[in-house]
């Protein structure tokens, strides 16, 4: 089978760091002095349009479309080595060709071609979700685009509000449509989601004269949108906001941390209570004044994917940390853990670790739900046994390896 890849191995490394959508949507929603009385009109993920007319009928026929395709575009679809998430993505026709039409609509819609990743999600996450597209300007006038991720696939009432809410931050040239599982996993557990592309990646135009592409800017000026200016901004808990980001975004979520400290110099719009840093890439902090989850995988590396530095290389980051704080890392994961893009390699349990350690963060921090603790100092299978992860929860250390809590040598003394 020739068709094992979408991506080329320069795809991956480039991780580190439209069209109109067809889904179905939800009916208009209005508003009274007590907020919303039902959700604004939403759509599902967008999904790319057919392959032009005369690939279309063999587009899951990997011969036959290497046969007739132009040497360029072929290069984008074919690649002789089997990168693959899990063999199931490789053999499954839906992803198959999912990632051929957008691979060819990313050859005609304008899609950042320079970023390598298409802007079309993943066809079993799209449909899962009920979202907003919002287009809002930052402090340098810079148009970004956004998705306001409605709790529950907007199947409940926003009459169950206030929700909590999640800033999402992505990695660099990535685009939302890669994290969409990350969202679909809080929205479906009732909370409100806001994930947006930074300026210069995704749907969001390059920066204007002026603009410094300053990430931290980019995040709070999405906070404002969403709690001044957007249609949900009334059914939104401002006492229970969290950040969660990859790669690039990890660093993003540190500094929008750090400006909750008391002598902040760009204080927050809105008070951030906890954060989770997906995959940080050589980060430093000047301060930790909330609790913060640093994620991570055996096979995860300061530029993806060199494997296994990156638990060392960041672990002082997380043994810096005043606050509550988390180091979970994954056995055998990648870079690629926190994308829900088809074919990027790593293990097939990554991302399953990466939702149950997230949520469960939030849930505790944000929601106050004890509960949570069975997760977070429970241990898990497929923790790493190369690298120690760990735990401090109101002042308890624990460090864990596999499915196993790690004693503490002073119990042997």
């Amino acid at each position: 089978m020739r068709l094992v890849c979408v991506i080329l191995a320069s795809a991956i490394l480039a991780a580190c760091g439209g069209s109109s959508n067809s889904g179905s949507s939800n009916a208009g929603g209005a508003t009274n002095a007590s907020g919303l009385t039902s959700w604004p009109a939403s759509q599902e993920g967008e999904n790319p349009p057919p392959a032009p007319e005369q690939f279309e009928p063999i587009i899951s026929n990997g011969d036959e479309l290497a046969s007739m395709l132009p040497g360029n575009v072929a290069n984008r679809l074919f690649d002789p080595a089997a990168f693959g998430y899990t063999i199931n993505d490789i053999s499954d026709p839906v992803i198959v060709e999912h990632m051929v039409r957008s691979t060819f609509a990313q050859l005609q819609d304008g899609s950042r071609l320079q970023h390598a990743y298409h802007w079309y999600g993943h066809p079993y996450e799209n449909a899962e979700v009920a979202l907003i597209p919002v287009e809002f300007l930052n402090r340098y006038g810079t148009k970004l685009y956004g998705e306001i991720v409605l709790p529950y696939a907007a199947k409940g009432s926003p009459k169950e509000g206030p929700f909590p809410v999640i800033f999402a931050l992505q990695g660099l040239n990535t685009n939302v449509g890669m994290y969409r599982w990350w969202h679909r996993l809080f929205a479906d557990n009732g909370y409100m989601v806001f994930a947006f592309d930074f300026s210069g990646q995704g749907h969001s135009d390059d920066e204007v004269d002026g603009d410094p592409g300053n990430n931290l800017h980019d995040a709070q000026d999405a906070m404002n949108y969403l709690f001044k200016q957007s249609s949900v901004a009334s059914v939104l808990n401002a006492e229970q906001v969290g950040v969660i980001g990859h790669s690039m975004g990890a660093g993003a979520v540190l500094r929008v941390q750090e400006q909750e400290a008391a002598n902040a110099t760009e204080p927050n719009p809105v008070r951030i209570k906890a954060g989770v840093a997906a995959a940080p890439v050589g980060e430093s902090v000047s301060a930790s004044p909330i609790p913060i989850m640093i994620q991570t995988g055996d096979h995860d590396g300061p530029i993806a994917p060199i494997p296994f530095a990156n638990p060392a290389v960041v672990r002082p980051l997380y043994d810096s940390f005043a606050s509550d704080r988390a180091f979970i890392v994954a056995e055998a994961s990648s870079h690629g853990q926190h994308t829900n893009y088809p074919l990027i390699p790593t293990a097939t349990w990554g991302r399953d670790i990466a939702a149950s350690y997230s949520l469960a963060w939030m849930n505790y921090y944000l929601r106050g739900d004890t509960s949570a603790l069975s997760v977070l100092e429970g241990g898990h299978p497929h923790l790493s046994y190369l690298h120690d992860s760990a735990t401090r929860i109101n002042g308890l250390e624990k460090s864990y390896r596999g499915n196993g809590v790690v004693p503490d040598p002073a119990e042997f003394q």
